[in-house]
């Protein structure tokens, strides 16, 4: 059974945000990273339980080649996955809990 992922517009812009960052330290890198996130969503549509819990219910699956990690719950009653953020791993983790909280 494939889940279906809603990406939070909060996530999205973190996306973005590192796209641009990387294109502009290395022209393409960006689309590397990108590719790399998308492997770990599809990898979420199949089997979103293969990941750790990080915070109560909030899973985190590392990003191929890039320290980042994909912050995200799962509501299995309706096959959702809720990706909520995908930050460095260097980032201050009160930043994706206050996120989940928020939820």
């Amino acid at each position: 059974m494939a889940y279906s992922i809603i990406i939070d517009p909060v996530a999205n812009l973190d996306i973005i945000d590192y796209i641009d960052w990387y294109n502009k330290a290395q022209p393409g890198l960006g689309i590397k990273f990108y590719k790399q996130v998308q492997v770990v969503i599809k990898s979420l549509q199949k089997n979103p339980f293969a990941f750790s819990i990080r915070y109560k219910d909030s899973h985190t699956a590392l990003v191929k080649k890039f320290p980042y990690m994909v912050h995200y719950f799962v509501v299995k009653e309706n096959s959702i996955v809720v990706v909520t953020s995908v930050l460095h791993t260097s980032r201050d983790p009160k930043i994706w809990i206050e996120r989940n909280i928020k939820r």
